[in-house]
C-alpha cells in the first residue's frame, strides 16, 4: 500500500516562516493586525508546503469563539467585471444584491471591499497582486450584463462566487434566482385568478441572458393545458412593436400576459390595451413590491446572502481556483399581489 504523506501542520509553516505559531495562525485568517505584506509571505509558505486546515478542529473553534462576540474573519472583495465603474449602483437589481452580500459578510466577520477590473492603468494580473497583499482571497463577482461573457482574471489564488448567468467563462460557482419555478408560480397564481388563456411577453436578447428559462417554463406548462388555451409567445423585437402588440392580441385574446419587463402597462396601453380591463398584467421581474402590477420580486435581496454563504465555504476549505464541479444555487421568488391603486 502506498504510504500516506504526512499532513503539513500549522507548525511546520510557522517554522518555515520564522515566526511563532500563534503569529503564523493569525495571518492565515488574515487578521489586521499582521502587516500585509507578511499575510501574503505566510500564504505563499502555506500554500508552498500544501498546508491545509483541519476542518474538525476549525468546526471546534468556530464552536468555542460562539458568544464571544463577532470576530474579525478576513476581506472579501466585491469585483465588478462591467465595463462601466458604477454598474453596481445603477442596477436595481445588483444593488440590492449588493447590500444583502454586505449585510451577511458582516455577520460572518467579513469586511467588504469594491474593486472595478477595467481600471485604467492596472492590469487584472496587477489587480490580483494587490488583492493577495491585502490577503484578499474571497471574490464576488458582478454581472457583465452580457450573457456568454468571458472574464480574464488570474483565478487560481481565489475562490469566487458570480452572480446571474452573464459570466459564461470561466464557469465559477453562481447564485440565480430561479427563473423556471418563478414563471411556474406566477403561471399558478394566474389560474387562481381564473385565467385560462395565458400570454407570455419576451424580449429575445434579455431571455436569451437567463438561459429561456422562463420560455421554458411557459412552453412546459402549454403542454399541460388544453390546445384550444394556447396562446403564442410574443417576442419583443423589431421594429412596429406597437402594431404587432396590438395584433398579437386581436388574434389570440389573452386574458393575462406574463411579461419578463419587455412590456409593462406604458406599452401595453401605447398598444390601445387598459390593464386590468382588457388584459391582466403580471411581471416576472418585479422590483418594487411597492408596485400596483402584480408579479415575482426575485429575491436579488437574498441572493446576495445565499454568495457569502457559498463564498465562506469556499475559503474555510481553501477550495481556490476554477471549480472542477461548479455549483448554481437557487433560490426561489416571493409572490407580490401588487399595492392597491
Amino acid at each position: 500500500m502506498k504510504k500516506k504523506s504526512p499532513r503539513i501542520t500549522l507548525a511546520e509553516v510557522a517554522r518555515q516562516a520564522g515566526m511563532s505559531k500563534t503569529a503564523a495562525s493569525y495571518a492565515l485568517r488574515d487578521d489586521p493586525n499582521i502587516a500585509p505584506e507578511t499575510r501574503a509571505r505566510i500564504r505563499e509558505v502555506a500554500d508552498a508546503l500544501g498546508y491545509r486546515p483541519d476542518p474538525l478542529l476549525a468546526k471546534l473553534m468556530a464552536h468555542l469563539h460562539a458568544g464571544r462576540g463577532r470576530r474579525y474573519a478576513g476581506k472579501l472583495a466585491f469585483l465588478n467585471v462591467h465595463e462601466e465603474r458604477d454598474y453596481w449602483r445603477t442596477t436595481a437589481a445588483l444593488s440590492d444584491f449588493r447590500r444583502s452580500a454586505e449585510r451577511r459578510a458582516g455577520e460572518l466577520g467579513y469586511q467588504a471591499e469594491e474593486f472595478w477590473l477595467y481600471e485604467p492603468g492596472r492590469t487584472p494580473r496587477r489587480l490580483a497582486q494587490m488583492l493577495i497583499a491585502r490577503g484578499i482571497r474571497g471574490l464576488v463577482v458582478g454581472s457583465t450584463g452580457r450573457h456568454g461573457s468571458v472574464v480574464e482574471f488570474p483565478w487560481a489564488k481565489f475562490a469566487a462566487v458570480t452572480v446571474g448567468y452573464s459570466v459564461e467563462r470561466p464557469t465559477l460557482h453562481r447564485v440565480v434566482t430561479h427563473h423556471y419555478r418563478n414563471t411556474r408560480l406566477a403561471l399558478r397564481k394566474a389560474t387562481e385568478a381564473g385565467h385560462s388563456r395565458i400570454g407570455l411577453l419576451v424580449d429575445r436578447g434579455s431571455e436569451g441572458a437567463m438561459e429561456h428559462l422562463h420560455l421554458a417554463a411557459f412552453l412546459a406548462y402549454q403542454q399541460e393545458i388544453p390546445e384550444t388555451d394556447r396562446v403564442p409567445v410574443w417576442w419583443c423585437e423589431g421594429t412596429g412593436r406597437r402594431e404587432s402588440l396590438r395584433r398579437w392580441y386581436v388574434a389570440h385574446r389573452p386574458q393575462a400576459v406574463l411579461s419578463t419587463g419587455a412590456v409593462g402597462n406604458r406599452e401595453l396601453k401605447e398598444a390601445g390595451l387598459q390593464t386590468p380591463r382588457d388584459v391582466a398584467l403580471i411581471k416576472l421581474l418585479l422590483w418594487d413590491a411597492a408596485e400596483t402590477v402584480p408579479g415575482v420580486l426575485p429575491g436579488y435581496d437574498r441572493l446576495g446572502a445565499a454568495a457569502i454563504n457559498l463564498l465562506a465555504g469556499q475559503l474555510q476549505h481553501d477550495d481556490y481556483g476554477v471549480p472542477a464541479d461548479p455549483k448554481i444555487v437557487l433560490v426561489e421568488g416571493l409572490w407580490s399581489d401588487g399595492a392597491p391603486r
